[in-house]
């Protein structure tokens, strides 16, 4: 662990050297997390999908820092975010507690599997956790441009009965104040739903990201939860699972206070400032200009990793 700490400690160093001063980085790290905070609330995505691959793609910090810290600011956005919605009834516990289990065991195993990957594979390994960073946030990118087909309050078919729901008593309901009644919903293809949870939580944990942007559309397209719910629900799983997937590089050394304060610090903020200026702007604009951020860290991200790669082989 000592030897894993001096290798992080010394990327962090090379950065202190260029900036000529730890503060003025720190400072720095701290004002663009502000403006990634901003942007991602208004855009209405989650400030680690934001920053892991901006940070891997346009700065030379260890990988594993990075991952870690977006972790970090994926379980704190979460867990900040779903307290109103737990206390109104918005959010299905059991729901929440059914899709964890599996969500925060391979959150874990993927934990490791990156951080294997970077110990045991030098810049091989850190290039092929870049390649596939690339390749994922391009398909973030695409699932975010086709958002729309997403369903408000999804009508599951009459005939498809679930037992393992009614088991867990999963089906529920919560008041919408925007209709003004109750809206009743009824959840099917758990099993399904279990089996994308093993896989989000691998990504999740191995990339350092808020998974958000696939447990939402899991719940609302294939499990026929409201909307609303599946937001809601969704940020009770991140800040469990994450959490979890998080001590396993607190244990590795690769989660740096003097880095990873300042940095939530500034994506705290900056979400704070966006949320309350939502209503003033035009965030379809925002979200858009979102997307081309994304699409140039990922294009950056998988024009770093192709030349190590393909060296290798």
């Amino acid at each position: 662990m000592s030897i894993y700490i001096d290798v992080i400690g010394g990327s962090l160093g090379n950065i202190f050297v260029l900036f000529n001063s730890p503060i003025i980085f720190l400072i720095i790290i701290f004002l663009i997390c502000i403006l990634i905070g901003f942007v991602a609330a208004l855009a209405g995505v989650g400030g680690g999908v934001l920053f892991t691959p901006i940070m891997m793609a346009f700065t030379t910090i260890n990988p594993d820092i990075v991952r870690a810290t977006g972790l970090a600011i994926a379980t704190m956005s979460s867990l900040m975010s779903a307290r109103p919605y737990l206390g109104k009834g918005i959010a299905n516990f059991n729901l929440a507690l059914f899709s964890s289990l599996p969500y925060t065991i391979f959150a874990i195993i993927g934990s490791l599997i990156g951080l294997h990957i970077t110990a045991v594979m030098g810049n091989f390994g850190k290039a092929l956790i870049r390649l596939a960073l690339g390749v994922l946030v391009l398909f973030i990118v695409i699932l975010m441009i086709t958002k729309g087909r997403r369903t408000e309050y999804p009508i599951p078919p009459e005939d498809k009965y679930d037992k393992l729901a009614n088991a867990f008593e999963l089906n529920s309901s919560y008041y919408e104040i925007s209709l003004g009644r109750t809206v009743e919903y009824r959840v099917i293809n758990t099993m399904w739903g279990l089996l994308c949870f093993m896989g989000i939580g691998l990504v999740s944990g191995m990339f350092g990201l808020g998974a958000g942007w696939a447990i939402v559309p899991v719940y609302n397209l294939l499990m026929y939860v409201p909307l609303k719910v599946a937001t809601a629900t969704s940020l009770v799983v991140i800040g469990i699972g994450d959490t979890a997937a998080m001590w396993v590089y607190i244990n590795n050394g690769a989660m740096i206070p003097i880095f990873v304060i300042p940095c939530l610090l500034g994506c705290m903020i900056g979400a704070q400032i966006g949320s309350r200026l939502m209503p003033k702007l035009r965030a379809k604009v925002i979200r858009w200009f979102v997307i081309l951020a994304m699409l140039l860290a990922s294009a950056r991200l998988i024009q770093q990793a192709l030349p190590v790669i393909m060296g290798v082989m």
